[in-house]
């Protein structure tokens, strides 16, 4: 897996590792598994209005049904009874920590950040770059993957009053300009400060996280 990261989502990532490694540590033994996925939504803009996020994070925790650590397959069980099999990264260094009846607290976000860029050097094109990170040998089993895809677009026509915004590709021809309705708050409130010829760089990401809670009695 690659390990390049921008700075954004690498602090996402490292809060997520972060707090999942600490909820690993204090959870209970017999803490109850939540009985579906959950979702919560939020955004901010930055105080000059130059910069907006907004993010979506899914929370499930499921049990470990399957494991086999010389091929480090392993095969988690939702509450609805719904099971999924992946093989697990070499990130994952804990591995022979986990055992069936285990519970794992999972967690996706996923999000777009918007930048007003001022450098002069806008990327042209879309990039993606992927990372991970690890809980430290000997802590509960946690781990974390994030991508992200960014491209910087320019602005061909801003209206703050009907919240849409027509915009092409750094480096493509005007013609290929689109025309959107912003409906995010955040995202409304960034337009406020944005004008024809600005360049924004966006950045779509999502991330996954994972961390070994102990198995309930």
């Amino acid at each position: 897996m690659k390990s390049h990261l921008t700075a954004a989502p690498a602090l996402v990532l490292a809060l997520m590792l972060s707090a999942n490694v600490a909820a690993a540590d204090k959870a209970p033994a017999a803490a109850p598994a939540p009985a579906a996925m959950t979702t919560e939504k939020g955004g901010m803009v930055s105080t000059k209005g130059d910069a907006a996020v907004s993010m979506t994070l899914s929370t499930l925790t499921a049990k470990v049904t399957a494991i086999d650590q010389a091929t480090r397959m392993v095969t988690l069980t939702g509450p609805k009874g719904n099971s999924y099999t992946f093989k697990a990264s070499d990130e994952v260094r804990n591995l022979p920590q986990v055992k069936v009846g285990d519970k794992v607290l999972v967690e996706y976000y996923e999000g777009i950040l918007a930048e007003l860029d001022s450098s002069g050097t806008s990327a042209k094109g879309v990039t993606v770059t992927e990372g991970a990170a690890r809980a430290p040998l000997g802590q509960h089993p946690a781990g974390a993957m994030t991508q992200v895809i960014t491209k910087t677009v320019q602005l061909d026509f801003v209206d703050s009053h009907r919240n849409t915004v027509q915009f092409h590709d750094v480096g493509a021809s005007p013609d290929t300009a689109r025309t959107i309705s912003v409906k995010k708050p955040e995202f409304q409130k960034m337009l406020k400060k944005l004008k024809a010829g600005d360049k924004v760089t966006l950045s779509y990401f999502e991330a996954l996280a994972i961390s070994v809670k102990p198995a309930a009695k």
